[in-house]
């Protein structure tokens, strides 16, 4: 059983929650998704860009939130093929050259595995959510999701390992989360 292991401290009204996210063996979940299902309020945001340059997505790992247009364009010296068949999306792009751009509405809660059909080792996570309380670790696993109120919320973690948690909790002032998740 992996368990992934996410400390937060909250503090007063309309506050940060923050912490940090463990996998089970002791170390950092760099670049775990977390959010605070529950709240309403999340609207679409704008200029949310996935490049393409040597090869590679950038960033590795976007949360947008539902009705989020994502630009996708290619500034690399090779055409790609941006493609996804998993949970929230599902499209596919064809092949596109340098300077080329192409965008796709995400209009439902899920994650979206990007891969490009010409180079397999491209790949990228899109999670959309529908609250506008979440965040991306960083490298070493800490996370600060702004401006949350107090209240009691489904609380997810996601990391590309595939470790995932989900559990309604309570989110009050000054109070400390500790979450376990499995794969």
């Amino acid at each position: 059983m992996n368990a992934l292991l996410l400390t937060a401290l909250l503090a007063t009204a309309h506050t940060n929650v923050g912490g940090t996210v463990a996998l089970s063996n002791g170390r950092a979940a760099g670049h775990a998704v977390v959010w605070l299902e529950g709240a309403s309020g999340a609207k679409p945001l704008h200029g949310v860009v996935i490049d393409q340059r040597d090869r590679k997505f950038i960033p590795h790992i976007t949360v947008v939130t539902v009705g989020t247009k994502v630009e996708f364009p290619n500034h690399d010296t090779v055409f790609h093929n941006v493609f996804t068949e998993y949970h929230s999306e599902k499209f596919d792009f064809g092949m596109y050259a340098r300077g080329k751009s192409k965008s796709q509405v995400f209009d439902r809660p899920g994650l979206a595995v990007l891969l490009c059909s010409v180079h397999s080792e491209m790949s990228a996570y899109v999670m959309c959510v529908d609250t506008p309380y979440y965040a991306v670790a960083d490298g070493k696993g800490h996370f600060s999701i702004p401006d949350v109120r107090p209240g009691t919320y489904t609380v997810h973690v996601w990391h590309e390992s595939g470790e995932t948690y989900s559990k309604r909790e309570p989110v009050e002032s000054g109070a400390a989360l500790t979450l376990r998740t499995h794969r």
